[in-house]
């Protein structure tokens, strides 16, 4: 929570101001009496019961810190769906994503958790497909049409190289053709997906640099077990490092999927966050109202509970 106006937060040194002036006013109120008792009048002007009595002034110190509360204008945080946006998806399509340790194999849960993710963010939304192994392809650069990114995602087969440097360069000049070739992107994500380090093309910190420069971010996620095995028997673990490097000089986030389950719910986690923005709004009416109406209710209480002469 932040405050628009703090200065108005002053305010509410008049809630202990008031404590200390109401404890100093009793210390040194003279005592009052009657000069010709009459049992039944001081019977009917009996105090209220002692749980009741402070009730209307706890009341009033609370409305006041309320109004005080809200001269300081708070504001608080909270996510806004995008109007539009942009997010290229990079899949590796190595060699290694052939391994069957994800049901039923890496690269086809890749490409169902694609589907479902691009199902997730609003239908605004443009969204494109570039593969990578030895060499990275824009596959589909990015469209609003979702029969033909599933229609890329299901061409996509495993086979190669990995190079996640050029797959993150290739997306940044998908973007930039989408938005004029601008240096500086808008509004625009990059969701990379991979099992394995980087073992060809640009460097990954050289590429992170780059989007980093360009304003977009990059999510990566991935993908495998420790016990990846390819048909002929050669191991293929994760290699996750690379990535969350990747995912942090872009200030992205980094992802682990061990199956396809974790898979589909790291894209759908994705699709809702990189579909909305944090925004600031506003809170002041919430404060005042209340505080107001905890004077109203302090001023029914001590006219209720004051004492009264019959």
């Amino acid at each position: 929570m932040t405050f628009i106006a703090p200065w108005g937060l002053l305010a509410l040194m008049l809630v202990p101001v008031a404590v200390g002036a109401w404890l100093l006013f009793r210390r040194l109120r003279p005592p009052s009496g009657v000069p010709h008792p009459d049992l039944t009048h001081i019977e009917a002007a009996a105090a209220a019961p002692s749980k009741l009595r402070y009730l209307p002034a706890a009341l009033a110190l609370l409305g006041v810190a309320l109004l005080a509360f809200a001269l300081g204008r708070p504001q608080v945080d909270r996510d806004q769906p995008r109007e539009q946006a942009s997010i290229m998806l990079a899949i590796d399509v190595s060699g290694s994503m052939a391994a069957d340790d994800v049901a039923p194999y890496r690269l086809r849960a890749a490409q169902d958790a694609a589907k479902r993710f691009a199902d997730t963010v609003p239908r605004q939304y443009q969204v494109g497909l570039v593969s990578f192994s030895g060499v990275a392809t824009i596959v589909l650069p990015p469209t609003t049409d979702r029969a033909a990114l599933n229609g890329a995602l299901d061409s996509l087969v495993a086979d190669g190289a990995t190079a996640i440097g050029d797959a993150v360069d290739t997306s940044l000049a998908a973007l930039r053709e989408g938005q004029g070739g601008a240096e500086e992107l808008v509004a625009s994500r990059i969701l990379l997906l991979s099992d394995g380090a980087s073992t060809t093309g640009l460097p990954v910190d050289l590429a992170a640099r780059d989007a980093r420069a360009a304003g977009v971010p990059v999510f990566t996620v991935a993908l495998g077990t420790n016990e990846g095995v390819l048909p002929d028997g050669r191991r293929v673990p994760p290699a996750p490092e690379a990535l969350s490097r990747l995912a942090e000089i872009t200030e992205g986030q980094a992802f682990e999927s061990r199956d396809a389950g974790s898979v589909s719910q790291v894209y759908e986690r994705l699709g809702s966050f990189i579909g909305t923005v944090r925004v600031k709004d506003e809170i002041t009416a919430w404060p005042a109202v209340a505080g107001a109406l905890l004077l109203l209710l302090a001023g029914i209480g001590a006219w209720r509970l004051a004492p009264r002469l019959s």
